[in-house]
């Protein structure tokens, strides 16, 4: 297994020319969940192979949207007048019946219920050339359910002013980060992007 961090992935995309943002983004938005839109490609529908994933007849398991069918719709948003498209919850592969998107169970993998590499490139390439932008959701703080608290794995944990442990539930690691339960001293909080300095004030 490669141990690589998040700064080794690459984001080239050969062949690809890069397509400026909008100096203003002050422009009409559609909000999607792709696992509740439209299915274009029936084929990773049960990509996973398991028992429950895919039930368009259900609340809890998935619908079958993907990449595919937002590309099909494009024509249909931009007749809107829409000119950009958030998608909500992460693209990386979920619990199967995770449809929302909110539980990431590897933050290395896409989630190929929603899509393949190329699906993906051809769908960011469609809205680019119809002057259209994407903004995909980054929902690195929501992990999926391979994480709970020492004595508390499969219930609520109680409140408490000193800190719990936190262990994995089973054998299955997230790859691309590592955790300890070394209390720290001082918590200093991160600078924000732009700001040329720390905000401290939320200290005081």
């Amino acid at each position: 297994m490669l141990n690589l961090v998040p700064l080794d992935y690459s984001g080239s995309w050969q062949g690809h020319d890069f397509y400026p943002s909008p100096a203003n983004w002050r422009f009409p938005f559609y909000t999607i969940t792709l696992d509740r839109f439209a299915n274009g490609d029936p084929s990773n529908d049960d990509i996973n192979g398991t028992a429950w994933e895919h039930d368009i007849t259900g609340t809890q398991l998935r619908f079958g949207g993907d990449v595919s069918g937002l590309q099909d719709s494009l024509d249909y948003l931009a007749g809107m007048g829409i000119k950009g498209i958030y998608i909500a919850g992460s693209p990386l592969i979920n619990a199967p019946w995770g449809a929302d998107g909110y539980s990431p169970l590897d933050l290395t993998l896409l989630d190929a219920h929603l899509g393949t590499i190329r699906q993906w490139q051809d769908l960011i390439a469609d809205m680019h050339a119809r002057g259209m932008y994407v903004i995909i959701d980054n929902t690195m703080a929501t992990m999926g359910d391979l994480l709970g608290f020492e004595g508390y794995l499969n219930e609520s944990t109680p409140l408490s002013y000193t800190e719990h442990n936190v262990l994995y539930k089973e054998s299955r690691r997230y790859f691309d980060f590592e955790y300890d339960n070394t209390e720290l001293s001082e918590c200093e909080y991160p600078r924000f992007w732009n700001s040329g300095q720390c905000d401290t004030s939320a200290k005081k």
